[in-house]
């Protein structure tokens, strides 16, 4: 296809409505086309785009007609302009950032490793780098620290990607952590940038927190556009950094374990690039399972199982736009705390304000760290009200009403010797969510608790939430 502009300037005569006029004209050649030709259900598993070169020198092959003078000089203006101003460069930059990333060189730097904030750390400062496909096409290494601003201790960890194939995302990975997290957080594998983001707060008033250090090779493939396979075996030393213990058994563990993941996104659309694989137009429904087994080989010291699944759709009607996320979660055997599932509360326990962040699968009005389930099955449900107004300057605000609920139970509470509830009744809170409030870039959510958690009391039932408008749904 061939597409040109040109202008022509026109003498100022009586008539103004003669001015500069810019016109385009495209041309499309159609060649090599053979007719009929055999299908195969494997040609139709790829990607919704395939990009191998970017450069522009294919182009050549595929032009029917030379070009002439005047397009061969736009084409050098063209270049001339986009270096001085580096526009592909701040292209791929923008790219990157969608993604997480800071492109600089062969490096990108991790944005979600920069800060976070945490009841048991506090504030989180940190640095991950990975070597990209300008380093090497196929050997990827990494390497991240953090250092705990209130517990004043270094977290770090390293690994590399080793690729399999250019064609689509196939690859092997090994690597070394040394770390802190939550306990009981929901899996978050395969999880993309704005869904990590989201749920990166989901800790903001929990300090149950336990240490984790040891080693984990993984292998990933894209089986289809929309199916995603990831197993990973690992083995590491794992310690609560609270006061508690395991049956009498202590609160450190050796624990080893193999894990499945799968991601279904049938609707999305993703391209594969020479910088790997962008879903650049993410549609619903998604599907993510987990299941871990612990395996008492390798001087492991726990045989368990654990399951988990998320469901996240999108229904667009003439009465509004319907979220939901429906996610669940189950051990079987005997497994420490952190192995078992938090309720991820973000309220933070004391009489006054509750105000926190958004997060993927928090509730604003309950205790952080105060319920744990070995099973559990929760429902986020959003739907926006088809009415649309202006504030102030000209982002267009709507609103939002919101419903979570979750319940479930746990087998024997009393092997886990700290302080803490099991969540056995549906706990239920209603809100009302602001979009663009006053025109800003934020989302204002007020939140009420309902139903048999509901104290009497308003100001512990009551959260205001914020919420970054770009995070979506």
């Amino acid at each position: 296809m061939n597409i040109s502009l040109r202008g022509e300037k026109r003498e100022k005569k009586k008539d103004k409505g003669k001015k500069f006029g810019t016109y385009a004209y495209a041309t499309a050649d159609y060649f090599d086309i053979k007719t009929p030709i055999e299908e195969n259900p494997k040609d139709f598993k790829g990607y919704t785009i395939s990009v191998k070169n970017s450069d522009g020198n294919l182009l050549d092959e595929y032009r029917t007609e030379k070009l002439n003078e005047r397009e061969e000089n736009t084409y050098v203006k063209i270049d001339s302009l986009s270096n001085a101003y580096k526009l592909d460069q701040k292209a791929k930059g923008l790219a990157g950032l969608l993604k997480g990333k800071l492109r600089l060189g062969m490096e990108d730097f991790d944005l979600a490793k920069v800060f976070g904030y945490n009841k048991y750390e506090h504030v989180r400062l940190g640095l991950g780098v990975k070597l990209n496909e300008r380093f090497n096409p196929y050997i990827s290494p990494d390497a991240y620290f953090a250092y705990g601003i209130y517990d004043k201790k270094f977290k770090f960890g390293g690994g590399v990607d080793i690729k399999t194939t250019l064609e689509k995302n196939s690859f092997f990975r090994l690597e070394y952590f040394n770390d802190v997290n939550a306990a009981g957080r929901f899996s978050e594998n395969l999880w993309n940038f704005r869904m990590q983001i989201m749920n990166s707060g989901v800790a903001i008033n929990n300090n149950i927190f336990y240490s984790y250090e040891g080693f984990k090779l993984s292998y990933e493939n894209d089986i289809t556009n929309g199916l995603t396979l990831n197993i990973a075996t690992k083995k590491s030393q794992e310690e609560a950094l609270f006061d508690y213990s395991y049956k009498d058994l202590g609160k450190r563990f050796d624990i080893t374990s193999a894990t499945l993941t799968l991601k279904y996104s049938p609707n999305s659309k993703n391209v594969m690039t020479p910088e790997g694989k962008y879903t650049y137009e993410q549609n619903y429904p998604e599907f993510y399972f987990n299941y871990e087994q612990g395996l008492k080989a390798w001087d492991g010291d726990f045989s368990f199982s654990r399951f988990d699944v998320l469901i996240s759709h999108n229904l667009k009607t003439k009465l509004g736009v319907t979220g939901i996320r429906a996610y669940g979660g189950l051990v079987v055997g005997e497994a420490p705390i952190w192995e078992n599932f938090t309720m991820n509360g973000l309220a933070n326990g004391k009489s006054g304000l509750n105000f926190n962040l958004t997060s993927y699968l928090g509730f604003a009005t309950m205790e952080g760290g105060k319920y744990y389930n070995d099973k559990f099955a929760g429902i986020y449900l959003t739907h926006r009200l088809p009415w649309y107004f202006k504030s102030f300057g000209k982002n267009v605000s709507s609103f939002d009403v919101i419903y979570r609920g979750i319940t479930g139970d746990m087998k024997n509470p009393q092997d886990h010797q700290f302080k803490f509830e099991t969540l056995n009744h549906l706990y239920n809170e209603v809100g009302l969510e602001w979009n663009n409030f006053l025109s800003s870039q934020f989302n204002l959510g007020f939140f009420y608790r309902v139903g048999h958690y509901n104290t009497g009391s308003f100001k512990d039932n009551f959260a205001i939430q914020f919420k970054l408008r770009l995070l979506g749904f």
